[in-house]
């Protein structure tokens, strides 16, 4: 029995080592090759190269008859500029901190959206204790839903609006 394991472990000794020398001769022909990369003959590249310009040019005169068939479809082909974002004198991050210091010890839930309360651009500041409005252009609190949890006395700095109270 033991002849039968000498004899095993000598044939798999023997696949191992050939294993390995033939990896080590294809990584060495590898290596050369990578090294030996062959060259793209000059007169190849010119024939490319001119080939490319001669796409080139056919592009331009298409889009040339394009433009002179119907210049409104060739102008929709076209991105339009994107509208540039307009810019109010109140940040969102100015509006969270107005919002939290009408509502102290409450925190951001949602990031302040810019929306329209009662026909005023407003940002819509969501806290843990209700929903804030804030006048994008002044600052002015138009709606204090977070009034009445984070106020005792249920006093709102709002300018319009309705508050559900509780007393209903």
């Amino acid at each position: 029995m033991s002849q039968r394991i000498a004899l095993f472990l000598s044939v798999a000794l023997t696949a191992f080592v050939l294993v390995f020398i033939g990896a080590a001769i294809s990584i060495r022909q590898w290596g050369q090759a990578a090294a030996a990369s062959p060259t793209l003959d000059p007169q190849l590249m010119a024939q490319l190269q001119a080939r490319e310009a001669t796409y080139q040019a056919m592009i331009d005169q298409a889009n040339a008859q394009m433009q002179a068939t119907d210049p409104a479809a060739a102008a929709t082909s076209t991105l339009a500029p994107e509208p540039t974002a307009i810019q109010y004198p109140v940040s969102p991050d100015m509006a969270i901190y107005l919002a939290q210091s009408v509502s102290p010890n409450s925190y951001l839930i949602l990031t302040p959206e810019l929306v329209s309360f009662q026909g005023t651009v407003a940002y819509e500041v969501t806290l843990n204790t209700g929903r804030i409005y804030i006048d994008a252009n002044s600052g002015q609190i138009l709606y204090n839903g977070a009034a009445v949890l984070s106020n005792a006395a249920g006093s709102n700095s709002s300018r319009g609006g309705e508050q559900d109270g509780g007393d209903d």
